[in-house]
Parts: C-alpha cells; sequence; structure tokens
C-alpha cells in the first residue's frame, strides 16, 4: 500500500493526482530519501561523478529516465533525495531484472556502505518512498 494510501490527510486535485490517477499515468515518478554517511560523502560523490557504464546502462534498460539524486543538510545530518520516472509496462519486472544483474549488485554493495537507513526502512528496500503532493507537467 501506498504511502498517500495510508495518511489520513490526504488530499487529492489537479495538481496532486491520486494514486489511481497516478498508476493509470503513462510516466510514473518515483521520489525516496536516505541518509549519508558523513566518513563516505565523497566517496559518494566520486562513484556519482564517474558511474560506471554499466549501470547507466541498466538505468535505460529498466525504462528509468530523469533520474537524479541530491544532497542536502538538515541538522547536521545528511540526506539523498532520489528521483525517477518510469515510463516501462512492468515495473516490477524492470526493477527485478535490474537486481538481478551482478554489476548493478556491486555498484549497490559500493553504495550501500555510504548510505544510513532510515527509519521504517531495511536494507533490502533502503530508500525511504516519499508521497507526491503536487505535480505541474
Amino acid at each position: 500500500m501506498g504511502m498517500s494510501e495510508n495518511s489520513s490527510m490526504a488530499h487529492f486535485g489537479p495538481s496532486n493526482p491520486s494514486p489511481k490517477e497516478n498508476d493509470q499515468s503513462k510516466i510514473k515518478r518515483y521520489a525516496s530519501v536516505i541518509g549519508l554517511n558523513p566518513e563516505q560523502e565523497l566517496y559518494y560523490r566520486e562513484l556519482h561523478a564517474h558511474v560506471w557504464p554499466s549501470i547507466l546502462d541498466q538505468i535505460k534498460q529498466a525504462n528509468l529516465q530523469n533520474f537524479s539524486i541530491h544532497l542536502t543538510e538538515i541538522e547536521g545530518r545528511k540526506y539523498l533525495f532520489s528521483y525517477y520516472e518510469y515510463t516501462g509496462e512492468d515495473f516490477e519486472k524492470d526493477m527485478s531484472n535490474m537486481a538481478k544483474d551482478p554489476e548493478m549488485q556491486r555498484w549497490w554493495k559500493e553504495t550501500s556502505s555510504c548510505q544510513i537507513l532510515l527509519p521504517g526502512t531495511r536494507p533490502e528496500e533502503p530508500w525511504k518512498p516519499m508521497e507526491m503532493l503536487f505535480f505541474q507537467e
């Protein structure tokens, strides 16, 4: 069940589509957050300044586009915010295929050492999903 479906404060309208409307959209938008280990920030930056070509290929093959990761600091803690758009037909299958790739597994092993799990997450799904509250195309 998506985060917005659980929220007792959810309110949908023209600039905030409901989960059902999002599911019917050709482009699915995903945002998530995770902590960044400050001792590993430089290494994380280096990894993402020179992403391995095989990882970029996997992202394309999984039908992900407009993928970005942003960094912020709040009250002395560092956080990574991720956003991407999915344009394929079977999200679960595409994510499963990407997760099975040995190079992607190696990449995730490198990046996971830089990340800090947030409450409510687990190692198998370390990035905490975020609810979309506003959308303007």
